[in-house]
């Protein structure tokens, strides 16, 4: 049932931006609802946005386009578009945030185009951590010096599960399968070279195991082809397996943070079941480099807001999201930091 209102709501949302998309006005600079350096005029006094020194008056004059490198449906794609409308709304835009599906290779594609858009405020993109692992193993220009951070929406812990009738019960059975029958056990992931795709490598070096690693184009897509037994396991994230979960199609086998997720406490984590492995993907939004500071808090200030906002909340409260917020200072010191470690790691033991 709960898959249903998730899809309901999400054509609601998308039904929105289509119809911001198709509207030809442009907003003039005298028509923002708010002018450079004040405070919006809005009477929500909770939503408290203001314009930067430096912002260009007649920001935003088009749409703003997110890039997102998967397909629909996942609850960072459902997320994304309730920020973007609850800021249409708040700010008075007359256009606003449209999504711009551009699926393949793990990600790769969508990202290759994010980063040589131009840096003028109108182009922004999904920008998780894994993202920073792919462009290592595939030497691409989209690290986090090429980019600016905007706004952290989440941070979600990896985990591996399998169908609800499948005949393993825990991590250990499906990697002792995994290892007993090498390259027989399939296991699906949406990014070979991502998070994903490492934390498996890491648990069959950990392990002894070898799995038949399958990419998908989303999330959506893995659970499917596990819950209908045409993939033996997926490892996603938890926060992508809400709804299968509580239908009872899949069954969760371990999570990857160093403790259990809150929202299946009794799910043991990879290192209680004996694998000393820790996955946990942040989800952040970011624009190429060298776009306007301004902008970018701006921006920032805007997902913020739109992130507290009790409507927005609402809206995703059947999603279990793992919020996460930070703002672009701070998502830019942790995702800096989370390079640091992945480009130690690739120095000493490439991974592809």
């Amino acid at each position: 049932m709960k898959k249903r209102l998730i899809a309901l709501a999400l054509a609601g949302i998308m039904a929105l931006s289509l119809a911001a998309c198709g509207s030809s006005e442009t907003k003039a600079p005298e028509e923002n609802k708010a002018s450079e350096g004040s405070s919006t005029s809005t009477t929500d006094s909770s939503w408290n946005v203001t314009r930067p020194e430096g912002l260009p008056a007649d920001f935003p004059s088009k749409e703003i386009t997110y890039i997102y490198p998967f397909g629909t449906g996942s609850m960072q794609d459902v997320y994304i578009r309730v920020l973007a409308e609850k800021i249409k709304e708040k700010e008075g835009w007359k256009k606003s945030i449209v999504v711009k599906q551009q699926e393949g290779a793990s990600g790769d594609i969508g990202w290759s185009s994010f980063i040589k858009a131009k840096n003028d405020g109108y182009t922004i993109g999904f920008a998780p951590t894994a993202q920073m692992i792919t462009a290592l193993t595939l030497g691409r220009d989209y690290t986090p010096d090429n980019m600016e951070y905007i706004f952290n929406m989440m941070t979600d812990p990896g985990s591996v599960g399998v169908a609800a009738n499948s005949p393993y019960n825990t991590l250990e059975e499906l990697l002792t399968a995994a290892k007993e029958k090498p390259g027989t056990i399939s296991i699906g992931v949406t990014s070979v070279n991502g998070s994903e795709g490492l934390a498996v490598i890491q648990l069959e070096k950990a392990s002894g195991a070898e799995f038949n690693v399958v990419p998908f184009n989303s999330e959506a897509e893995i659970l499917t082809a596990v819950a209908g037994g045409h993939c033996d396991a997926y490892c996603l994230n938890v926060g992508d397996c809400t709804t299968f979960m509580e239908e009872g199609s899949v069954k969760m086998l371990a999570v990857g943070t160093s403790e259990r997720s809150e929202f299946y406490p009794d799910v043991p984590t990879y290192q209680e079941s004996g694998y000393d492995v820790v996955q946990a993907n942040s989800r952040a939004i970011a624009a190429p480099a060298g776009t306007d500071p301004a902008i970018i808090q701006y921006l920032s200030d805007c997902f913020v807001a739109a992130a507290n906002d009790p409507d927005v909340l609402e809206q995703v409260k059947d999603l279990n999201v793992p919020f996460d917020t930070m703002d672009a200072a701070t998502c830019t010191e942790a995702f800096m930091g989370y390079y640091d470690g992945y480009k130690t790691l690739w120095d000493a033991e490439p991974w592809a």
